[in-house]
Formats: C-alpha cells, sequence, structure tokens
C-alpha cells in the first residue's frame, strides 16, 4: 500500500556548522513556522496571536525557543517533527474538521511515540500549514495540510527528571515513528470516513515504507 502519511524528523544542534543551524538556525525556522502564510497578517506579529498550538512549550517563536534552550541536551537543540498525511486522503474528511482532525492525530503521534520509547511527553508545540498541491494521479490541486511539531532535546524519563533524547535511523526509530503514524491516521480514517478510504490505495504497490519520490511530492522545495 502507498504511503497514507509522510513523517520526518530533523534537528538543531546547539552549536552552528553553517546556515540554518545552531540557536540562529532554530530562531529562523520558528519565526518561518509561526509566519509563513500568515506575514501579511498584522495579528500574526501581535504577540497574543495564537498561531502555535501550546503542549507546554510556548504559545510565540521566543517563547518556544526559550524553552528549548533551557530543555536542550549536548547535542540536541531541538528535534523539528513533519506529519502529513496524504492529501486526497485528508480531502475525504469534511472541510470543516480537518485541521481538528489534524491536530488531534498529531497529539497522538507524539505521546503514543515517546511511550513506545519508554518516555514520558515532553513539552512541545506545533502548528498547522496548509499549502495547495496536485498529488499523482490527481488532476485537480488539493488542499495538502501538515503539522510542524518542535520539541526540546530532552525529554522526562521514569526515574530521572530528564534524559537526552535521540531519534537514530539505525536503531529503527524512523520505522517506529513511520508505523506510529500509519496507524493512528488509518484509525481515524477507518473510524471518521469508513473502509471504503482504502479504495484510493488498492492500485498501488505495496511498500513497507514512503520512498523518497513521495516525500519530494509532498515537500517539493524541502
Amino acid at each position: 500500500m502507498k504511503a497514507v502519511i509522510v513523517t520526518d524528523f530533523a534537528y538543531k544542534s546547539p552549536k552552528r556548522k553553517g546556515r540554518g543551524t545552531g540557536s540562529q538556525g532554530l530562531r529562523a525556522t520558528l519565526k518561518y513556522l509561526q509566519y509563513r502564510d500568515t506575514r501579511n497578517n498584522h495579528l500574526a506579529h501581535d504577540r497574543d496571536y495564537e498561531r502555535w498550538n501550546d503542549r507546554g512549550l510556548g504559545l510565540h517563536h521566543d517563547q518556544i525557543f526559550k524553552s528549548c534552550d533551557q530543555l536542550q541536551s549536548k547535542h540536541v537543540l531541538a528535534w523539528t517533527w513533519v506529519i502529513s498525511p496524504a492529501p486526497e486522503l485528508m480531502a475525504l474528511f469534511p472541510e470543516s474538521e480537518r485541521r481538528s482532525v489534524l491536530s488531534d492525530l498529531t497529539e497522538r503521534i507524539v505521546e503514543n511515540y515517546y511511550a513506545e520509547r519508554g518516555y514520558d511527553t515532553p513539552e512541545y508545540a506545533f502548528v498547522v500549514h496548509s499549502r495547495m498541491t496536485t498529488p499523482e494521479d490527481q488532476t485537480e490541486p488539493l488542499e495538502h495540510l501538515h503539522t510542524h511539531v518542535v520539541l526540546p532535546g530532552t525529554a522526562p524519563l521514569l526515574g530521572i527528571d530528564r534524559d537526552a533524547f535521540y531519534n537514530n535511523k539505525e536503531r529503527g526509530h524512523d520505522a517506529l515513528f513511520r508505523e506510529i503514524g500509519t496507524r493512528h491516521f488509518t484509525e481515524a480514517l477507518d473510524r471518521l470516513v469508513g473502509p471504503e478510504w482504502k479504495l484510493l490505495r488498492e492500485e498501488e504497490p505495496t511498500t513497507t515504507e514512503p520512498n523518497i519520490e513521495d516525500l519530494d511530492a509532498w515537500f517539493p522545495n524541502r
């Protein structure tokens, strides 16, 4: 089955190693995430404008940066995740419910992933972004809703106040992340849409993970 959701994680190191890295890189990323599609909206520059969904990390890019700075590990200033369901599947939900579905999905994935790794859920914040895209085999553009999640470099661990938290492909963490994302989105589709959503995936070849073409199609300007 073609991937129903793309999940991806990257991180910002405390040390600057070039453009987009270190503290300066994190500050720039947080500002971009807050203002990207509202840069002409004066409310976006108001500190009381709640663009972020705050789960303990902050409601403004300044607050989020300070929290990450305080909760960083030796090697990770902040984790930056992307959670991106397939646009053609998100289109099956009523338009008025899509953002709430995506927000709930994001929270379930974050909490489940840390639990599976043996950690309590850390402080985090996320923002919902929207853009138009034309998926493969589609002729009309669809709204592409996705979330950007920011998390600190440490997380609460049983018996320890906080511990450094790492995501390593070699240890299968990316595969676990994809499995959890796929499971929760599939459950949401089954529960809120019904099994007919699977008809959109019947003709696709079976794969155990999203290939790079999927990621490039959904994020062409990465």
